[in-house]
């Protein structure tokens, strides 16, 4: 009886986080279903708070929710935080075609940052596939190991050259689990940040500069980061620059 009722008590738990999901997955599709309509109608500031309010709670938009972001935020003229919103649906979908859009808005507004070059695009490609090519190299490490094995088995003969195979197979494999990503990059957000020669406000002032810069990020100290600015080490404040995912 006592099982019985646990088992109860169980299923009425798992009953209600379901229908929990259920609940408060229909109310997002009706709030981005709202936010579609308000962007449909131009009206930008309303449909961007519940296109962030979304954003901010599942952690999850898609490709069009963060294309009608960047939009809506561009036409607010806060040029960062759109070129934030670029980044983010370019990471998810690698389309070329916006990292024109973001170069193109670089030029027009001076921008920093914005190069790329095949190289970067070749180890983003890297970084898309990277849990596939480690995959299917271990696959292929496993295969190796067992035509060994059976050599040894059935003929009783060693394979130097299935050997150094596995090896090449299996150091290729770790290269890619310690394969390191591009450097940590970021965005000003503010209009007027301060790029300073040391982490701190008495330090030397080497630039006051705008929003929309995309500089490559060091290190972090209290609440300064440590960047590169035009090929030599800068200091900006937290406030003054959001990372990229």
């Amino acid at each position: 009886m006592q099982k019985r009722g646990s088992k109860f008590i169980l299923l009425f738990i798992l009953g209600v986080i379901f229908f929990s999901q259920v609940s408060y997955s229909q109310d997002v599709t009706n709030e981005l279903s709202k936010a579609d309509s308000l962007f449909r109608e131009r009206m930008y500031t309303q449909s961007l708070e519940i296109y962030e309010s979304i954003y901010t709670d599942t952690q999850r938009a898609t490709p069009a929710m963060l294309l009608k972001m960047a939009y809506s935020q561009e036409a607010m003229g806060n040029l960062s935080n759109a070129l934030v919103y670029l980044h983010d649906y370019y990471r998810v979908t690698s389309d070329k075609g916006v990292l024109k859009k973001m170069s193109d808005l670089a030029q027009v507004n001076g921008l920093e940052g914005y190069g790329s070059n095949d190289f970067q695009r070749f180890v983003k490609t890297i970084q898309d596939f990277k849990l596939i090519i480690i995959a299917v190299l271990l696959a292929l490490c496993l295969l190796i190991l067992s035509m060994i094995f059976r050599k040894i088995k059935k003929h009783n003969e060693k394979s130097p050259g299935l050997a150094v195979g596995f090896v090449l197979v299996l150091a290729l494999a770790v290269f890619f689990v310690n394969f390191s990503d591009q450097p940590q990059k970021g965005i000003v957000t503010s209009s007027n940040s301060y790029v300073m020669s040391g982490p701190s406000a008495a330090a030397e002032l080497i630039e006051v500069v705008g929003q929309g810069h995309k500089v490559e990020i060091l290190d972090k100290t209290d609440i300064w980061y440590e960047i590169m600015w035009k090929g030599k080490r800068a200091f900006v404040r937290e406030t003054n620059l959001q990372e990229l995912l």
